[in-house]
């Protein structure tokens, strides 16, 4: 039998927590009869697979009646488990506290008990506006409306008629600006996902006029009385918008306003708890981008305060999503600092969360983290360590070998062999990355430049050639970093101030030491 049969009801199975679970065997002893202990046998059999196998189920359960029409059992044990999770969740969603009160309304409605359906309105449109569910609100109003309609306007004045309209009529503005926004960050990102970084400086000019008309036709929008998230998503475009453009101290502020408008509203926290993680690990990057490390180390810390608070339970994807995001941020800002000390002591809590993970981590989240701990091992001299941790990333045959990070693995194996002294293999592995890098659609300039300076390092035959050959490539290193796209390659590793760690005969610490210091951050 085919194990390609349809997976969607072990995906749902294997998506539930431990509370999840015991409240569906709880829910089917209460609602279905006879067929009770097939269901759960079956559901229990399937949530113990590791992958779904059908022929598994057919041989297990053979002879047994909950094979005839087996399509048919699937299905309703599908219903079964959506049923218990809308009972479950009833109380604890807003959105399903405020369905059943519009269900509610329609029913009273339907008796004649307008009174009675009137203040169930008013319980909803109360818990509508606390959480800004704008569209639920409108259809409060119309449900409002048409009991207005019904006593065929007796006890009802002119000014309360106009207080209904006025604020009926401010709903759908506010609906208005929240879908023209939502319409141009969809475009906005569709527009930054589709280019790629590694092809902007080939279209930078259609690209970069592209957007400037996107945030054009938002710009001008007065938010200043408007929806949390009104706010939020405007401040999102435009710190996005600047961060494409280089322009970071822009893009920082916009990050800023939308936390102070988000830590200004617990509910929509509450409400919306990826949007609030998003929002901080965005700003840790930027903070620590502009050397910030004060302002980036504090809003670390409320990402891990807001983890604990909002951890699922045993949700393995959540917490691999908090472990990697917050890792990999943790890495950067502490690198970044020369803090090599205390990135050194996350090594072990990174190899120990590897085997709890195991595969269920993603290949691409596994493959940053491993880049920045092998940089970090480069960072402090212990170029072996940081090839164990390279060959992680090289040797993972679910990566595509055009993806970004593996192509800068690869050049940063070229640092580490020249460490370690590998003269054997440098010239093949240089080699073969150049002629990978030819075949790729989209590079980086620096790229082929830091190849370049390899091939010469390789060639020189002193100190006083090496300086001379590699003072314009050096120099034109230092241009590509600040090109916006060029930078993202400096982002990963600064392979210029390991080409001025050569010059010098210094060891790259010391370098990045003296370079952080002397950057100036420009506006």
């Amino acid at each position: 039998m085919s194990n390609k049969a349809s997976s969607h009801l072990f995906e749902l199975i294997k998506s539930l927590n431990k509370s999840e679970k015991r409240y569906f065997k709880l829910f089917s002893s209460r609602h279905t009869i006879g067929e009770e202990n097939g269901y759960i046998r079956l559901f229990d059999f399937i949530e113990r697979m590791e992958t779904y196998q059908e022929d598994l189920i057919f041989m297990h359960f053979k002879g047994q009646a909950l094979l005839n029409k087996f399509s048919i059992t699937k299905a309703r044990l599908y219903d079964n488990i959506l049923r218990s999770l809308d009972s479950f969740y009833a109380t604890a969603s807003t959105d399903a506290q405020l369905f059943r009160l519009l269900h509610a309304a329609d029913i009273l409605y339907n008796k004649g008990l307008y009174k009675q359906e009137e203040k169930v309105l008013v319980s909803a449109e109360k818990k509508a506006e606390k959480h800004e569910r704008l569209n639920l609100l409108l259809e409060i109003r119309q449900k409002q409306n048409r009991i207005v309609e019904n006593s065929l306007y007796h006890q009802i004045g002119t000014d309360e008629i106009k207080r209904l309209f006025d604020s009926e009529k401010m709903v759908i503005e506010e609906i208005g600006k929240y879908h023209e926004l939502w319409h141009t960050k969809s475009l906005l990102f569709h527009s930054l996902n589709k280019s790629g970084r590694s092809n902007q400086h080939a279209e930078s000019g259609t690209l970069g006029s592209g957007l400037g008309g996107l945030i054009a036709r938002v710009s001008g929008m007065n938010i200043e009385k408007s929806t949390t998230q009104v706010r939020y998503l405007y401040n999102h475009i435009h710190s996005a918008y600047y961060f494409s453009t280089g322009d970071f101290e822009s893009s920082l502020e916009f990050s800023e306003k939308n936390l102070s408008t988000l830590q200004a509203n617990n509910d929509y926290v509450a409400d919306h708890p990826n949007i609030y993680f998003s929002l901080l690990s965005n700003h840790v990057y930027l903070a620590t981008k502009l050397g910030r490390y004060d302002e980036a180390r504090k809003t670390l810390q409320a990402l891990k305060d807001h983890k604990k608070a909002t951890a699922a339970e045993e949700n393995k994807d959540i917490e691999i999503k908090y472990f990697s995001t917050e890792t990999s941020l943790e890495l950067y800002l502490l690198i970044e600092q020369g803090n090599y000390d205390a990135a050194l002591q996350l090594v072990p809590k990174i190899e120990l969360a590897y085997d709890t993970f195991g595969e269920n981590i993603s290949v691409l989240r596994k493959a940053y983290i491993d880049f920045k701990v092998a940089v970090l091992f480069v960072s402090v001299g212990q170029p072996s360590k940081a090839l164990v941790w390279i060959n992680q990333i090289l040797n993972e045959t679910r990566i595509d070998q055009n993806e970004e990070i593996y192509c800068l693995a690869r050049l940063l194996s070229l640092v580490v062999y020249y460490e370690l002294e590998k003269k054997d293999v440098l010239p093949y592995t240089i080699s073969s990355v150049r002629r990978s890098l030819k075949n790729r659609k989209h590079s980086f300039k620096a790229e082929s430049l830091f190849i370049k300076a390899m091939g010469q390092i390789m060639r020189s035959e002193n100190i006083f050639d090496l300086e001379e050959q590699m003072l314009p490539i050096e120099q034109e290193m230092l241009s590509l970093r600040n090109d916006v796209p060029e930078s993202a390659v400096f982002e990963y590793f600064d392979f210029s101030s390991w080409i001025r760690s050569r010059i010098e005969q210094k060891p790259l610490s010391e370098i990045l030491k003296r370079t952080r210091s002397n950057q100036v951050i420009v506006a």
